[in-house]
């Protein structure tokens, strides 16, 4: 892949295509590759939200990005 930006979106998009395809395939018939399937796209989807936070400075910049307080931001004094 070319561009890293957009690793995380296939991961993700696969993840829940390979999801969608293992719950389709447990309605028919129930094997343990269906299981498998289902392990692969929970993984992928959770590495694509893993690596979109890594890319983007983590929880803590996107906490603060939404107005909340960070790790790295401290509260006001009450001893003023």
């Amino acid at each position: 892949m070319k561009d890293p930006k957009n690793r995380p979106l296939v991961y993700v998009v696969t993840g829940i295509i390979a999801i969608g395809a293992a719950l389709y395939f447990m309605t028919l018939d129930t094997s343990i590759f269906d299981w498998f399937i289902l392990g692969m796209g929970i993984v992928s989807v959770f590495k694509g939200v893993q690596e979109y936070l890594e890319m983007h400075g983590g929880l803590a910049a996107f906490t603060k990005r939404n107005g909340k307080s960070g790790p790295d931001v401290k509260a006001p004094d009450d001893k003023a």
